[in-house]
Formats: C-alpha cells, structure tokens, sequence
C-alpha cells in the first residue's frame, strides 16, 4: 500500500502516477518519485498542461 504524497490518501495496489521532486545537496543531486493517488495526477498533469500553455502564450 503507498500514500499519496499530496492529499495523504491510502491507494491501494499501484499509484495513477508519480511526482518528481529534486533537490540539491553540495555536489548531490537526490532525485525522489513520490506516488500520487488518481485524482491528485490528474490534477497535476492538468495544472502543468495550462501553465505550460500560459507560458507558449506570453512568448
């Protein structure tokens, strides 16, 4: 069983999907794959989807 690392939810079986979080320390980079639960990977993916759209439109 995984949590998701946004809401907390308990997700049974494999996470909808997965963020991607990195962080530098010295000479390090550390790179972590946290699991999300279905509702907050769409939520994600369409959040990036309209601000990479936003961005394209500010040129």
């Amino acid at each position: 069983m995984h949590e998701c690392d946004l809401c907390g939810v308990t997700i049974e079986g494999e996470p909808a999907g997965r963020g991607l979080l990195l962080f530098v320390r010295g000479d390090t980079l550390l790179r972590e794959e946290p699991p999300l639960c279905e509702r907050c990977a769409h939520g994600v993916g369409v959040a990036a989807m309209k601000r990479w759209e936003l961005e394209d439109e500010d040129g």
